[in-house]
């Protein structure tokens, strides 16, 4: 009874690591400018140029996908492919991560204000495209620090989907 017991636990415990084969989902990420404006941080007096940006994510595939992200600061599962670009946040209250689900053809639209820096080393990427990570909710059933784990190390992303680009850079 106790090597079934501990059988059990193990494979419960191994459970969110083994590499399972997944469907390959289609997942179309559009970013689209909502405007753009000149803001100052609370953490200086300099103006930096702000934009307020639409991400939508769709599901392109023929069944419905499931993916872990966090309930409020969605936007870490976002990446962004420049330097100069970094994200604008609140205050977070209640935020944990969460297995969102979207069906064939659905879509779900996050809003998020970005802000560039002027001081950074790559000003020469003419784009900014925003990555979503996707943590396949079949990959881990429940959470244990497993989505801190992924989403902290690159090389465990399953797959990244980028946008269309946005071009930011030129706007003065």
């Amino acid at each position: 009874m106790r090597i079934v017991s501990l059988i059990l636990i193990l494979s419960l415990l191994i459970s969110c690591h083994i590499n399972k084969q997944y469907d390959n989902p289609n997942i179309l990420v559009n970013a689209s400018l909502i405007r753009s404006y000149d803001s100052i941080g609370y953490w200086d007096t300099i103006k930096h140029k702000t934009f307020d940006v639409k991400i939508s994510l769709i599901n392109k595939s023929d069944k419905p996908v499931s993916f872990w992200i966090m309930t409020s600061s969605w936007f870490d599962n976002f990446l962004i492919n420049n330097d100069y670009m970094h994200y604008v946040s609140g205050p977070i209250n209640h935020n944990f991560p969460t297995i969102r689900h979207l069906n064939p053809n659905d879509s779900f639209v996050y809003k998020v204000s970005i802000v560039k820096q002027d001081n950074t080393m790559y000003q020469t990427i003419q784009t900014t495209k925003f990555g979503f990570i996707f943590i396949d909710s079949l990959r881990c059933q429940r959470f244990n620090n497993t989505f801190e784990s992924i989403i902290g190390d690159k090389s465990q992303h399953d797959k990244v989907f980028w946008s269309n680009p946005l071009y930011l850079n030129e706007m003065k």
